[in-house]
């Protein structure tokens, strides 16, 4: 897994990203906007001005290192461009684990040809906090846990709708963790942005305060627990946000991912550990490992991560969790 340390201001955070992205050409996937796409980015970058600015700041000097449009840039990093479900994310609060510490899994699911892109950015923001998160090209996050001990991941929604003005979750989830120290914070912050697509959101605190905050341009919705475990999968689960995304084929399997989190999370309760995490990850028979079954494409999950949150120490898989091992990265913690 490429591993890349930066800090400074956003801009020198930019500017030493597009350095990396110039000289290993990781920029080969960028493609030029049509018409109707760039207006809708443009249209972003208006909301994103206002509620994530520094992000903005990334782009300028990722332009810059790799002397490159910026509006070209800027269309390929904040408007989405893949229609698929994937990904999934589970959190248990501390008062149901071994060590009373709570425990945050993550598996991300994309199309095996991008696993060689995956990143793990060490990102030192000035004026902002420190975090592991994970990414590939771009300057955004699509999950991690920063110093004070925060996590963030999504898992994308077979939205019905088109895309509207607003915040891409990358943009989202490396704003709240530059940002945000606690669960409530953050859920303030998802409740009161414009949303670009259809997300389900988890957010966890190493306090043992967990929020699923399903989210869509038309409306939000949040599920809290202080005693417990939630989820996000790749459907909304809450009535309210009923009608906004599409029916999936019975065979789908996000509905196998329904039925096994809450029935590991019954079965160990009380005992949950990073081992059963990380096998609850790994195990593609009763876990969440993905494989591609249902997919036309190559397909699974190309990295895997658990934390106990606070301790400043992220377990991660690059591939397969069931093919590889999990490996210890280190973050300072405050």
């Amino acid at each position: 897994m490429r591993r890349v340390e930066i800090a400074g201001s956003n801009y020198e955070l930019g500017l030493k990203y597009g350095r990396i992205v110039s000289e290993n050409k990781l920029d080969w996937w960028w493609t030029p906007p049509g018409e109707d796409k760039l207006a809708l980015v443009k249209a972003c970058e208006r909301e994103i001005a206002i509620y994530a600015p520094g992000f903005l700041e990334e782009i300028r000097g990722m332009a810059d290192a790799c002397q490159r449009d910026y509006d070209l840039i800027l269309s390929n990093m904040t408007v989405t461009y893949y229609g698929q479900p994937a990904c999934n994310v589970v959190a248990v609060t501390g008062t149901q684990c071994r060590n009373g510490r709570t425990i945050f899994a993550r598996n991300h699911d994309y199309c095996d040809e991008d696993q060689q892109w995956v990143t793990c950015f060490d990102t030192s923001p000035r004026n902002g906090l420190r975090s592991i998160g994970f990414g590939f090209a771009d300057p955004g996050r699509y999950d991690g846990v920063n110093e004070a001990g925060l996590a963030m991941a999504g898992a994308a929604i077979y939205y019905r709708n088109k895309p509207q003005p607003g915040l891409r979750m990358n943009v989202v989830t490396r704003w709240v963790l530059d940002n945000f120290s606690d669960t409530q914070s953050a859920v303030d912050y998802l409740k009161r942005i414009p949303h670009h697509e259809g997300i389900s959101y988890l957010v966890a605190d190493k306090e043992g305060c967990i929020a699923r905050v399903e989210a869509a341009p038309e409306r939000v919705d949040v599920a809290i627990t202080r005693d417990g475990m939630l989820a996000a999968i790749n459907l909304f689960q809450s009535q309210r946000m009923g009608g906004l995304e599409l029916t999936l084929g019975q065979e789908n399997i996000v509905y196998r991912h329904q039925k096994r989190i809450p029935a590991w999370y019954d079965e160990r309760k009380g005992q949950i550990d990073l081992d059963a995490a990380k096998r609850l990850c790994s195990d593609h028979e009763v876990g969440l490992c993905d494989h591609g079954e249902t997919r036309s494409e190559p397909f699974g999950t190309i990295y895997s991560w658990v934390a106990e949150l606070g301790t400043g120490e992220i377990h991660v898989a690059h591939g397969r969790p069931c093919e590889n091992e999990y490996k210890l990265f280190r973050l300072e913690i405050s």
